[in-house]
């Protein structure tokens, strides 16, 4: 048997305990490396957020467009599976957030705070272990407060502090005209002075960006045009005031006309005015060209807005010809009518040729010619331009170009000035000379 000596014993103990005080050194290390966790976090990088005691201050909001606001709720995990779950534990989120998307990373709160005021939550982090912490966001109130708008966009428009809402037709249902509020985000109205047309009404309450009026309107009788004052409170309690027109049109197919009829004539070079204009249906209405092409130089306007019946095709013919296009309007019911018209643009209005010498006591005629423009022309000479004594204007078929005819008195060089007009009422002037020999 082998004999063990002390020297022996005790280098073996050294090394035992050695052992085991690595195992001992080790045996943390291994286990947080495989140990699952989960952490909920706040700071600059991972959202914005500042941990204050502890609570997470995420970005404040505000209720004043554009107030589309963001944040996350960051987390970081180790060793555990592929999905979170993120729960709204304690509290509330501000009226008009929510918190629809989530993802392994974190969580997104997103919307459109409607309610000013500091909401405090708390949210829960889980997928295996759970990590919890508490959020807070502050809402204000920024801009001017909530109030009452006329809809441009709808056709309304301000006249001396009425805000006017699109026509409604009696026995067609209303497009629910929006009375649209600055902040959009609810309130609640009421008509406290004047009445809404009969068969129309208006909801007390109301959320999102407008109240409605909708409805069927019946027959107004001698009065058509009614005026209502509306009152209430917006989200944040702000009043909300506003006088409304809104004026009831008969039951009468829609049609489109211009003045002067369906041909509209028209000069190279010479300005060019037509009204367009509709009878029937209701305001306001959307013109377009449904096919064919305007004069060149031609363009339609609307001087006085959607609301007004009528549409002009002003400008400066550039190019003589025949144009035939079709005009399209569109009522706020959605009615529709198309009317074609016809342009012809002639050539420009001019006196052309010259005159030949004339002799004293010898028989003179000869015709000032015109072109272009629309005949049969007028003529006219100016007073304080005298033609050759003895000499007189006249007229000749077909085209009724002025005739200078008599017979000369008085020899010399004489210069008038003359005008001549179209049927289209343009006008152009041009100084003749004429030579009379003795």
């Amino acid at each position: 048997m082998r004999r063990i000596t002390k020297a022996a014993l005790t280098l073996t103990a050294a090394m035992t305990m050695a052992a085991a005080l690595a195992a001992v050194a080790a045996g943390p290390v291994s286990a947080s490396r495989y140990s699952p966790s989960i952490h909920l976090l706040c700071s600059a990088a991972a959202n914005n957020g500042t941990l204050e005691g502890n609570v997470c201050v995420l970005p404040a909001g505000q209720t004043t467009a554009p107030n589309a606001y963001s944040a996350t709720i960051a987390v970081s995990k180790a060793n555990v599976g592929p999905t979170v779950t993120f729960t709204l534990t304690a509290g509330s989120l501000p009226p008009g957030l929510s918190m629809p998307s989530q993802s392994p990373s974190g969580a997104v709160i997103t919307g459109n705070p409607t309610k000013a005021g500091t909401f405090n939550f708390t949210v829960k982090a889980a997928d295996g272990p759970t990590a919890t912490m508490t959020y807070q966001i502050t809402v204000t109130v920024q801009g001017p407060p909530d109030q009452l708008m006329c809809n441009a966009a709808q056709g309304s428009f301000l006249s001396s502090g009425v805000c006017v809402l699109p026509d409604a037709t009696v026995g067609v249902p209303y497009q629910q005209a929006q009375l649209v509020t600055s902040h959009g985000a609810g309130g609640t109205l009421s008509v406290v002075s004047g009445s809404l047309p009969p068969g129309l009404s208006l909801p007390g309450k109301f959320t999102g960006s407008s109240d409605t009026i909708g409805g069927t309107p019946t027959d107004p009788g001698i009065e058509p045009n009614y005026q209502f004052t509306v009152q209430g409170t917006g989200d944040q309690g702000q009043p909300l005031y506003q006088v409304y027109s809104i004026n009831v049109d008969q039951n009468v197919p829609l049609s489109v006309n211009a003045s002067g009829g369906t041909d509209l004539g028209g000069t190279v070079g010479q300005t060019f005015f037509k009204y367009f204009f509709v009878s029937g249906g209701a305001a306001p209405f959307t013109w377009s060209v449904a096919s064919g092409l305007l004069p060149p130089g031609l363009t339609f306007a609307s001087p006085y807005g959607p609301r007004d019946a009528n549409q002009e095709l002003i400008g400066t013919p550039t190019t003589a010809g025949t144009y035939t296009f079709t005009m399209r309007v569109t009522d706020f019911d959605g009615q529709q009518a198309t009317q074609q018209f016809t342009a012809t643009i002639d050539p420009p209005l001019q006196i052309t040729g010259t005159m030949p010498a004339g002799t004293v006591g010898t028989p003179y005629s000869h015709d000032l010619i015109a072109q272009g423009g629309a005949p049969p022309y007028s003529w006219s000479i100016f007073d304080n331009d005298p033609l050759p004594p003895g000499l007189s204007l006249g007229t000749t078929a077909p085209d009724f170009n002025n005739v200078l005819t008599g017979t000369p008195t008085q020899a010399g060089t004489f210069s008038f000035l003359i005008q001549v007009t179209d049927t289209q009422g343009n006008s152009v002037n041009g100084t003749v000379t004429v030579t009379i020999n003795p």
